[in-house]
């Protein structure tokens, strides 16, 4: 069922992820960061204190209107294709794109890498 996430739910969220726990490690040491600036998805940052560098990934989540017009609605299956959209460019240029470690449809989210130590 999907609902849209905040840093608490967020952090519930990941616990439960065995994909995602096996990317952060511990998780009792998670943090979570909303680093959404824009209208139409939630973004944050989840890191383990230990290592925030080397165990961070970045978790979007498609929103099902804009935060400042809520009734313009926006259709949550774009997640979908961004997700589809990385994977088709990975396969050409995989050095230059995000790795998505997990898509779940239900929730309309990708896990991806976090390019905080991009160059």
């Amino acid at each position: 069922m999907y609902y849209p996430l905040d840093q608490q739910s967020l952090l519930d969220y990941v616990r439960k992820s065995s994909v995602v726990t096996q990317i952060l490690g511990e998780k009792d040491d998670l943090k979570a960061v909303d680093l959404a600036e824009g209208n139409i998805n939630l973004i944050f940052r989840v890191y383990s204190e230990r290592d925030p560098i080397a165990r961070s990934v970045l978790i979007k989540q498609a929103l099902p209107h804009s935060r400042r017009y809520p009734q313009f609605k926006i259709p949550l299956d774009r997640a979908r294709i961004e997700y589809e959209a990385l994977q088709l460019e990975a396969r050409y240029c995989p050095d230059q794109v995000p790795r998505v470690y997990h898509y779940d449809p239900e929730m309309h989210l990708n896990v991806m890498e976090d390019m905080n130590r991009h160059i």
